[in-house]
């Protein structure tokens, strides 16, 4: 009798795998993933049909590249998917790895992509240098090319003194003889970086000097024997600008001390100043600035 009901259980229960087989089995679908001009190496990820699922992030590399999204075919026409996107497929796919660059060459100067909203690129090094812990050249704001001497009686850009400005001022107050012409970003003429590396570059906005400052980790280092601040941004890359100081009249001041970068703007208030950003070891801040003394410049493109 107990054998009898061995054989019948045994019986029902395969029946039940038969059915199972049969009626109730999960299709599975594979994910490959492609390192498209990448390198690295990923395992394939299975997915059940129309059951939801987080893909694996990417572990693929590429130099000078970031990873930015995947997508169904390598020249990034296809479907998109977000790294780590909560997915669910119904066949078989493979997904192509996206890259966006994070550093090239304009006019033979270097730029990197730090990863900042409005898409920026900033040069690894100042105009007039050609490694990031050089000082490079110091300019008046508004000037192209570097001097000996920086004050009001040999500024470009007025008769003698602040209040007698010939271009770039906004009140008749201090324009020379009551002159305005309401300029108050730099044009190309006027612009260091451009004068010097070509149309592609400039000098930033204020407005991008402090997305620079409010969207990267900023610290007070030492590189190569040089003190400065190195900037990384939400992608990780960095820019290193020295601690090069700034010139009054023929005196080099703060060397090694404090960084003094100018910015495109016109500063506000008096027309005799400009927007800069200064950093010291102990902070940083976005200040207005006379614009007859040297500064230097780091330059942005697109």
């Amino acid at each position: 009798m107990k054998r009898t009901l061995f054989i019948m259980l045994a019986i029902v229960s395969l029946a039940g795998m038969v059915l199972t087989s049969g009626c109730g089995k999960e299709k599975v679908y594979t994910v490959t993933f492609d390192a498209n001009e990448g390198h690295g190496t990923m395992k394939s990820q299975t997915f059940v049909k129309n059951v939801s699922q987080t893909l694996v992030s990417n572990k693929f590399t590429r130099k000078g590249y970031a990873f930015s999204e995947w997508n169904t075919i390598p020249d990034g026409t296809g479907v998109t998917y977000s790294d780590a996107q909560e997915i669910s497929i119904n066949n078989d796919m493979t997904l192509y790895a996206q890259w966006k660059a994070v550093s090239g060459s304009k006019n033979g100067h270097d730029y990197v992509d730090l990863g900042l909203p409005s898409g920026t690129l900033w040069a690894t090094c100042n105009i007039g240098a050609n490694t990031p812990e050089i000082y490079g050249d110091f300019f008046a704001w508004g000037e192209v090319t570097a001097k000996n001497s920086y004050s009001w009686s040999n500024y470009r850009y007025c008769n003698g003194n602040f209040n007698a400005l010939t271009k770039y001022c906004t009140s008749s107050s201090f324009g020379d003889n009551g002159f305005s012409d309401n300029l108050t970003v730099l044009e190309a003429m006027d612009d260091a970086a451009t004068a010097n590396w070509g149309q592609d570059w400039r000098t930033p906005t204020a407005t991008e000097m402090r997305e620079l400052r409010d969207n990267c980790v900023i610290l007070w280092t030492v590189q190569k024997g040089t003190r400065g601040f190195l900037f990384t941004g939400p992608n990780g890359n960095s820019i290193f600008l020295p601690a090069g100081g700034y010139y009054f009249d023929s005196d080099h001041e703060d060397v090694g001390v404090g960084g003094y970068y100018w910015t495109s703007s016109l500063g506000s208030g008096m027309s005799g100043y400009a927007w800069l950003f200064h950093f010291y070891a102990d902070g940083y801040e976005m200040n207005n600035y006379g614009r007859g003394q040297g500064r230097s410049v780091r330059a942005v493109c697109k």
